[in-house]
């Protein structure tokens, strides 16, 4: 009995530990929902120190980083130079590849705090299961796709 309650024990104190380290609850591991977003980004406008704040800052600078389809406009080359890249070499790198398939283009004037007002814009969706992710995918296909973004 001696040696069992350690083992019963140890997850019971792991878990409480966890969820007290740095005075975050379990919770903060739960995905950002849409409304959660845009609810954090709406109080960046009120007080950019906040914690809210600091969720929406951070969601959408992880949001940039890990985006395969996003780029700076500067960077996509034109559809020209790629044809002439290909009939020259005959292939191009997986780089440049990327670079020519890639959905959105984001200007390099854009700030992380214009993101945030297009964001903190939006109305939070119907769908209840919406996601944070849903909420950054409808400002790029409505503000910067390449083909918009590199045709003004």
């Amino acid at each position: 009995m001696k040696r069992l309650l350690p083992r019963v024990l140890a997850p019971a104190i792991l878990a409480a530990v966890t969820t007290t380290i740095g005075g975050q609850p379990a919770v903060a591991m739960e995905p950002l929902t849409a409304t959660g977003l845009i609810e954090a980004c709406k109080s960046h406008a009120i007080d950019p120190q906040d914690s809210g704040a600091t969720t929406c800052r951070a969601f959408i600078q992880g949001y940039l980083s890990a985006s395969t389809e996003i780029i700076a406009a500067e960077d996509r080359p034109s559809l020209f130079v790629a044809r002439a890249i290909r009939t020259r070499t005959g292939r191009l790198s997986a780089e440049t590849e990327q670079k020519i398939s890639s959905r959105y283009c984001l200007p390099r004037a854009e700030t992380i705090n214009a993101l945030i007002a297009k964001v903190a814009g939006l109305a939070p969706p119907e769908t209840e299961g919406a996601t944070a992710e849903s909420v950054m995918l409808t400002v790029f296909e409505n503000h910067y796709r390449c083909e918009d973004v590199i045709g003004k």
